[in-house]
């Protein structure tokens, strides 16, 4: 049985659950960990972060404490390139190994937090993520929870998929063709090399070159075999993306034989994003908002390629919720 008593008249009992304090020189976390056995010593230092009152005793046998409830998740919950720290005041956390893309069981995540007492946060889906990054904390809400709720949880993350991961990087071969006349007869100077050379290089893709083709279709079609030819897994196409007459990217995407995921997407900027796909080698149609916006619909999607995750239409449509970047 539990029961609240003061601090004074604690000592000698273990705590039962992590004591955090917030002091004024910027520290916060835990004071006193749990089992820590109250001395008399520790009276004024509880009594200055706010503890007048501690519970002791034992719980119940159907009972269980906040850090064995998480704890007894973690066999579930483990997994390649996913760091898991804790329990501390009373959550785990999970940080990722490597650089790649987190991705998500959602319909997994909603029931765990339909069960009650836990609370299970974590990154959006699909997020592209760092060494160290910060991937999800779990926790329950009281100091502790019923048998029963933990058991469910078990048997729901038992009887499902991943609850999440971390995708690495693949090691891709790119080429690039950019697109129009005004580019290839040098009236203007190509702005897309320099701003897609620094989003491929933070994958460290293999760019075979890029071809700088004038608003010819046949020329653009000679210019994706070369690529496909030299074993390119991803073939980008810049320019000539809107609705204008002379705009022929599109078209060439179509008739490469590559099947057609979708044209157009609910993002902005970056609405006229095509994507494609030639057997197990993706092409994108990058809009011309890549040269001038930091972050378009292109930034999303292109992890998840380097990545070799499979690319349906849903994926695309479901953006229009937060696709205002």
């Amino acid at each position: 049985m539990i029961e609240k008593i003061k601090v004074e008249d604690a000592i000698g009992q273990p705590l039962l659950h992590d004591i955090t304090a917030i002091m004024p020189d910027g520290f916060k976390g835990v004071r006193f960990k749990r089992g820590h056995i109250v001395e008399a010593d520790d009276i004024e230092d509880l009594k200055n972060i706010g503890k007048d009152h501690i519970y002791v005793g034992e719980l119940e046998a159907n009972e269980v404490h906040e850090e064995d409830a998480i704890l007894e998740l973690i066999p579930y919950l483990e997994n390649d390139y996913i760091n898991i720290t804790g329990p501390a005041e009373g959550k785990i956390s999970m940080k990722s190994s490597i650089d790649g893309v987190f991705v998500l069981n959602r319909p997994l995540l909603k029931s765990l937090n339909e069960i009650g007492d836990y609370t299970v946060v974590t990154k959006r889906s699909y997020t592209k993520v760092k060494v160290g990054d910060n991937l999800a904390g779990i926790r329950i809400v009281p100091l502790w929870t019923d048998r029963s709720k933990v058991d469910k949880a078990k048997e729901i993350l038992s009887e499902n998929d991943k609850l999440f991961e971390v995708l690495p990087y693949k090691k891709l071969k790119v080429g690039v063709i950019i697109t129009g006349d005004e580019v290839y007869y040098g009236r203007i100077e190509d702005r897309f090399k320099p701003v897609l050379s620094e989003k491929l290089a933070e994958f460290d893709a293999d760019v075979i070159d890029y071809i700088i083709c004038r608003d010819d279709l046949d020329m653009l079609l000679e210019a994706y075999g070369r690529f496909k030819e030299r074993g390119a897994d991803l073939v980008i196409f810049t320019g000539g993306m809107s609705v204008d007459p002379d705009d022929l990217t599109p078209t060439a995407i179509k008739k490469t034989g590559a099947e057609l995921i979708i044209q157009g997407i609910p993002m902005q900027p970056g609405n006229m994003l095509t994507i494609a796909k030639d057997k197990r080698r993706y092409l994108m149609g990058v809009p011309g908002a890549t040269i001038h916006a930091p972050i378009t619909s292109f930034d999303y999607f292109l992890p998840r390629i380097v990545a070799d995750i499979d690319l349906k239409k849903e994926d695309f449509l479901e953006m229009a919720e937060g696709g205002l970047l």
